[in-house]
């Protein structure tokens, strides 16, 4: 988990760096390699210290390599496995920007955690009867791994059933975009395009597989949104969100305000809105009139664990609520 230490550089600082610096360099694919026989030497000689460097123990010399290597490959694929979600992981950094995501599973999946862990917990319980517990890592690797794979095959499935049945309604998107939601990896919100107008909503294939969506209009080409996203937060805020954005421009008393929404990630009954997005406050002249802000919405009509059930297995019900 060291490189997801990287959230403690945006603490006190702007509210826009965990944007920018989380899954940054320490999730890039040269980190593992370069800081992971660093540690493992200072584990090594840290077991030397405590005098445990006989012949089998951890501290001999024989066993340098192996934490060298053991340290290394758990770096090296922290970011292969976050590369899997929906987030964007820049694993170029700092030679590239570029946000990496495949879409296959929520950033909280207990079915993955889990598999990992049943592994870690029958290793423990063999290598304390002194039998070898490398063929349960070995299951639990592969499993994992072929979970996330899962994952990635049922995204790729889901936009296109997504995409079907948007154009048999008499809709032709240009573009479709699937991301999962938290827990599990069979409901999905989608993201449909042509040109301003937009279908976010969810998709299951359980049971039968069923569909629902919102169709509603972003202001995504309205000039004050074009002048909101050109300011250095707006090209942060877009190049984090990896351009699945909607925008809204409603009057104020004394001019105008310009919310954007990250669309990935939303809410039930409230498809235009993200979890997160930024907002700018223009005057009567249309000039910024403070500095452009993060926001967050919280759920109005979100899902419950009973409702999130239901949603799997294709009950909308609680979805379609205002």
């Amino acid at each position: 988990m060291l490189p997801d230490l990287d959230v403690l550089v945006a603490a006190g600082q702007d509210p826009f760096a965990e944007f920018v610096y989380h899954r940054g360099f320490t999730h890039s694919l040269w980190f593992g390699p370069v800081a992971g026989p660093i540690i493992g030497w200072a584990i090594w000689r840290f077991y030397r210290w405590r005098g445990r460097a006989g012949p089998g123990e951890p501290g001999e010399s024989s066993a340098l390599s192996a934490w060298m290597g053991l340290m290394a490959l758990a770096l090296f694929t922290h970011p292969l496995i976050d590369v899997f979600t929906s987030y964007g992981t820049q694993l170029l950094a700092p030679f590239s920007r570029a946000r990496f995501a495949l879409d296959a599973v929520a950033i909280v999946d207990f079915t993955y955690s889990s598999i990992l862990a049943l592994g870690l917990v029958f290793g423990c319980f063999l290598h304390r009867r002194g039998k070898s517990p490398q063929a349960v890592a070995i299951a639990a690797l592969i499993l994992s791994w072929s979970y996330l794979g899962y994952g990635w095959w049922l995204n790729e499935r889901a936009e296109a059933s997504i995409a079907e049945e948007l154009v048999a309604s008499g809709h032709a998107p240009d573009q479709v975009n699937s991301y999962p939601t938290f827990v599990q990896p069979f409901l999905r919100r989608f993201v449909a395009r042509s040109d301003d107008r937009l279908w976010v909503g969810l998709h299951t294939p359980l049971d039968g597989g069923a569909t629902v969506w919102t169709e509603f209009i972003s202001a995504d080409s309205h000039p004050l949104v074009e002048r909101l996203m050109q300011t250095p937060r707006g090209r942060v805020f877009n190049w984090f969100a990896m351009g699945e954005i909607a925008a809204r421009v409603r009057p104020t008393v004394d001019g105008f305000g310009v919310e954007i929404d990250d669309l990935r990630y939303g809410f039930p009954g409230r498809p235009e809105y993200g979890m997160w997005g930024i907002r700018g406050v223009f005057g009567d002249d249309l000039e910024l009139v403070s500095p452009v802000e993060r926001t967050r919405h919280r759920a109005r009509t979100g899902l419950g664990p009973r409702d999130l059930w239901r949603a799997m297995w294709g009950d909308f019900t609680t979805s379609k609520k205002p």
